[in-house]
Order: structure tokens, then sequence, then C-alpha cells
């Protein structure tokens, strides 16, 4: 018989815990003979102390147990996902799950909810009225068969232990450990029988790992406990210390998706590049192209064709969701413009500020009771390397309640640096692994 307050001892005086002792923890977590107290105490050992690679491994297979798991490879088709460490702005996945789909690949996409300053994909994706993103296993089938994707919430069923695990984290500070981060990630990814799958690690104020040694950190314990699983993975390093594309917040990060969608020529330039390059590299961790250049050409190809828009419309009526409706709903928010208050050229857009910014505006969750309004948002009018006058709209506001407003407007300013001359490029891919 196992007592908690002994691993929690163990553990807080840097012992390694063995394969069976997490295993029982998540186990009990679950069942409730654990206290949310005790799993609170648990996920701070682990943050202050680390976890190994092979406490990683052992808590990931376990999360991953705690549910239902799905068998989609029968279908014959490969089957692949995509996952980003969070950033602000990143719509991301709302154009990768079409494009690839689109290219002959199942997506069969399990995303997460607003954590911190960073947006969730469900909560974008919710926020097209009628859209569902609880489905039950059977439909989810038939959404591959005939969509070729999904992007759905973690549901009860699915990793459970995950599910009481992350919302804890975000209460406890222990957001940015990595065996934590290492075993919510793949956990969930590994019960959606995966033939490969790419990591979108954000490097950046923006993100959760704000320098280069936390994310190759992280980086290597996603390939050790990959390879110890056996799923195939690919590894993106990208910049996120300016936010992608100009929305940030969730109905204005689908529209934004949709648009560029719609027209390949008006997607904003970073969100059309990491997007070529995620979608490419989600097609070569499955052997769905023979090379890079020719991943790049199915998925310019695809994107340019309009199958792709067509298969994100396909994928919301599937869901259940109303696009013209939404749009019509939105266009009654009224924006609340940002001002230059000089001339000059924006230097830097701090990406972290902006999130937060949005976060005032409703758009997160700053506790884990908290609503999300669909409606808050902020669309950037001036990015890195735009020349501004005085009194020029800098970005635009919008929120379902306007007392959030002024806050949100002040804060934002403080995002926002100027210069005399543009500042230099800097690349958004970092590196490919």
């Amino acid at each position: 018989m196992l007592i908690p307050g002994e691993l929690l001892r163990k553990k807080r005086d840097g012992g390694e815990l063995s394969d069976t002792e997490i295993r029982w923890f998540v186990e009990q977590s679950l069942l409730g003979t654990i206290s949310e107290a005790q799993i609170a105490a648990f996920l701070m050992a682990a943050c202050i102390r680390g976890l190994s690679r092979q406490e990683t491994a052992a808590l990931t297979l376990a999360m991953r147990d705690s549910g239902v798991r799905f068998h989609w490879r029968q279908l014959g088709l490969p089957c692949v996902d995509k996952h980003s460490t969070g950033g602000v702005g990143d719509k991301l996945s709302l154009l990768l799950v079409p494009i690839v789909a689109a290219c002959g690949a199942l997506v069969p996409m399990i995303s997460g909810r607003a954590l911190g300053h960073t947006g969730g994909t469900v909560d974008k994706w919710e926020s097209i009225q009628g859209l569902r993103t609880a489905l039950p296993e059977s439909e989810l089938g038939h959404l591959l068969r005939s969509v070729g994707g999904f992007v759905i919430g973690q549901s009860e069923d699915v990793a459970p232990a995950d599910r009481l695990f992350y919302r804890l984290r975000d209460v406890t500070g222990t957001v940015e450990s990595i065996g934590l981060i290492t075993a919510s990630i793949l956990s969930k990814k590994l019960v959606e029988d995966l033939d490969g799958l790419v990591m979108d690690i954000k490097v950046g104020s923006g993100g959760f790992l704000p320098t280069r040694e936390l994310a190759d950190e992280l980086a290597e314990m996603l390939r050790a406990v990959a390879n110890h699983v056996g799923l195939p993975l690919r590894i993106v390093f990208s910049r996120m210390d300016t936010p992608l594309g100009y929305a940030v917040g969730n109905w204005w990060e689908v529209a934004e998706a949709e648009q560029a969608l719609r027209d390949y020529g008006s997607a904003p330039p970073d969100v059309r590049e990491l997007t070529e390059r995620l979608a490419a590299e989600m097609l070569l961790v499955v052997d769905h192209a023979a090379s890079l250049e020719d991943a790049l050409f199915q998925v310019r190809s695809i994107w340019q064709s309009g199958a792709a828009w067509e298969r994100f419309h396909a994928l919301v009526r599937a869901q259940g969701g109303q696009w013209e409706e939404s749009v019509k709903a939105y266009a009654r928010i009224l924006p609340t413009p940002v001002l230059a208050q000089r001339e000059g050229y924006v230097t830097a857009i701090e990406a972290r500020t902006v999130g937060l910014s949005a976060l005032l505006l409703g758009a997160g969750r700053r506790t884990q009771y908290d609503t999300v309004d669909p409606a808050a948002g902020i669309l950037l009018r001036k990015k890195p390397g735009d020349d501004v006058l005085p009194d020029e709209p800098l970005a635009e506001l919008y929120s379902s309640n306007p007392s959030a407003i002024p806050e949100a407007q002040e804060l934002l300013q403080q995002a926002y640096e100027f210069g005399d001359a543009p500042p230099a490029p800097t690349p958004l891919i970092l590196e490919v692994r």
C-alpha cells in the first residue's frame, strides 16, 4: 500500500519516483482518494525538482491510459497532428487541419483552451456560433472519413488525468515545468493513435519558453519520450516575440484564418510562412511527401487552389458551425482604437503584453472558473517595420464588456516600441529537427 504523503516527500527531497508509484498516484488522483491539495503539491515538487526522462515517460503513459484510446489507423490513411507550445495570435491549427486534410492525410486534433496569456484553439473554434467541440467517438470517425479531420476539446474521457492536472497547473504556477508540459502534450496525442506528430516550440516573450535554452530542454525531453513510446516526431522552433498575424483573440483569429485560406495572397506573411512549413513537416513525418520541396509544393497547390478553404467550411458545417450567422453577429461589435503618440517606425511589439491586453478584454482566463468572451480581441493595424504618424491607429480593441477596454488600451500602448528607422529583419523559423 503506497502512501501519498511519502511519495510527495520523496519527490520534494529530490528522489525519483518509480513507474509503479507514478501510475498509482495518477490512478488514485482520478479516484479522488488523493486530494487536489496533494496533486498541487506533486505538481510543485515536479516543477521545482524536475522530472527525469523515465518519470516523464511514466507520467505520460499513465495519463494516456487514464481514459479512452482511439484507433484511426484502420482507416488506411496516414494520421498526423501538430501541437504548439502556445503563443499570441497563433491561429495556425485552424489553417493546418484543412490544408493537411486536403493533401490526403487524417488530422484528428484534440486541442486545449486558453492558458495564461496565450489563446486556446478550442476557445477560438467555439467562437463560431453553434460549433461543437465535444463529440462522441462514432461521430469523430465519421468526420475523419468524410472531411479528413476535426478540432475538438479534451473530453472527460480523453486523458482525464491530464485534464485534472492541466487545470491545476494554471493556478499553481507550475505551467512552465518541462516534464509536466511533455507529459501533458504527449498523453493527449498518444490517445489519437498517430503515425506522426509535429511540434511547434515557440521561443520568446509571447510563449511559455522565453529562451532557446528552455526550448531545447523541452525538445530533448519530447524527443526522448516520443522515442520511448515509438512516436515519429519533428520539431520546429519558431520565434514568438511578436504576435502572429494581425488578429489576437478568439473570433478575430478564426476570421483571419478563414480569410487567409480564402485568399493565399492576403495571408499575413508570418502566418503563411510558418503554416506552410508546419504543414510540410506534417506530410513528411508520415511519409506523405518525398522531400521538403515536394511537401511544400503539395501544400501551396492545395492552398492556392481553394481546396483548403473549402475543406475549412466543410469542417465548420460538419461540427455544427454557422459561419454566416457568426460573421453577422461579430460585425456588430464596434472597435476602440489605440492611437500612436509619436511619429516613426514600429520597432517591436512585445507579444506577452499584447496577450495580457487581450486577456483583460476577456479573450482568456485569469482563473480556472472564468468564461471566455468570444468577441474579445485585438486587431493590430501596425507591426514591426511599419511607419506611423501621431494619432494614427496602432490597433483596434474589441470586447463585449466596454468597462474592460480602458485598462487594456493603456496596457497595449506599452507593448509598442518605436524608433527613427525600421528594425532589422529577424528569422521566424529558427530551426527544424
